[in-house]
């Protein structure tokens, strides 16, 4: 698993979402597909902005490879903002996060990396010229957690092992992965009070799992990714290291217990979940009604989580829904 230092995904906010937007209507915008040389996973583009002149760059990415995106420019007001394929909702935005992204990509699809100048800049017509490196690594794992809109079948039984560290702190997730009683064990490492490991029972199979700092305050998370065998609906555990001192366990509330409880409607399983940025991300494709119950509508609901701390603990509260 990457380290989640500068994960993709999700504006940070209405207000910085709008400061982000590009100064050029969106329709104008020319679109320049990056392509890899033979063998190569790196590209280097090169550009100059002027005023509200901004530029689209597509890459063609799966699910489960690592994005790596880094800007260098003359202006200080030069940014990128990253869209996931098919939506033009920002899943990075880079006046509010930098000028560089690390992270995990949860669909197949065509990525938009949109490099604009920010309003105040363009409207003085001012100019930049940037250097645009773009990296893409790795291949979905064969059991990898399933993209929205499709899945990846059944998990099959077997062992889990892997060890994640960040920021100090390391944590080893196993899982003997029997077809039924499964547990999953997290032993975590340098913590200053308590390392005994935590082991919960769980309804599935360890499907993969990621370390994050979702809260910014310098003590990692440990997410672990259950998927069942049956259903094929994902589930969570997750643990906390509270200030680097113990475990404290993440609560992830129920999708009936969404606001509004729309979460639920068209929901058939088939989720993936990913730590984007600042925030958890859960997406999965909605189903029909009636007697098209049992099939895909052709649209993914995205559920975003921002990480909280509650009245007994740390909570995933509900930030965002969205459909597209």
């Amino acid at each position: 698993m990457i380290e989640p230092r500068k994960r993709i995904w999700l504006a940070a906010g209405a207000a910085a979402l709008l400061l982000a937007l590009p100064a050029l209507a969106q329709d104008g915008i020319p679109k320049k597909p990056i392509h890899f040389a033979k063998g190569a996973t790196k590209a280097t583009v090169q550009g100059t902005l002027k005023g509200g002149s901004d530029v689209d760059y597509i890459v063609q990415a799966r699910a489960g490879q690592q994005m790596k995106v880094e800007l260098k420019a003359s202006n200080g007001m030069n940014y990128f903002n990253v869209l996931p394929p098919g939506s033009e909702t920002a899943i990075f935005v880079g006046s509010t996060s930098g000028s560089r992204f690390e992270g995990k990509l949860p669909a197949d699809g065509d990525y938009t990396i949109r490099v604009y100048l920010m309003r105040a800049a363009a409207r003085r017509n001012e100019s930049s010229k940037y250097s645009l490196t773009v990296s893409v690594v790795g291949a979905a794992p064969a059991a990898a957690v399933a993209p929205a809109g499709g899945s990846t079948g059944e998990p099959k039984p077997g062992p889990f092992d892997s060890k994640l560290e960040l920021l100090g702190i390391s944590f080893r997730v196993t899982s003997p992965g029997t077809a039924t009683g499964n547990t999953v064990q997290v032993a975590p490492a340098g913590l200053e009070i308590d390392n005994s490991p935590m082991t919960r029972e769980v309804d599935g199979l360890v499907v993969g799992a990621e370390v994050a700092d979702l809260n910014v305050d310098q003590s990692p998370e440990i997410y672990v990714y259950v998927k069942s065998t049956g259903s094929r609906r994902l589930s969570l555990v997750a643990y906390s290291a509270n200030k680097k001192k113990s475990l404290g366990q993440i609560y992830l509330p129920e999708l009936s217990e969404s606001p509004g409880d729309t979460a639920t409607k068209g929901y058939r399983g088939h989720d993936d979940m990913a730590v984007v940025e600042s925030t958890l991300v859960r997406r999965f494709p909605i189903y029909g009604k009636g007697k098209d119950a049992e099939a895909p509508s052709g649209k993914t609901r995205q559920i975003q989580y921002k990480l909280r701390q509650g009245e007994v603990g740390w909570v995933l509260k509900v930030d965002k829904v969205l459909e597209y």
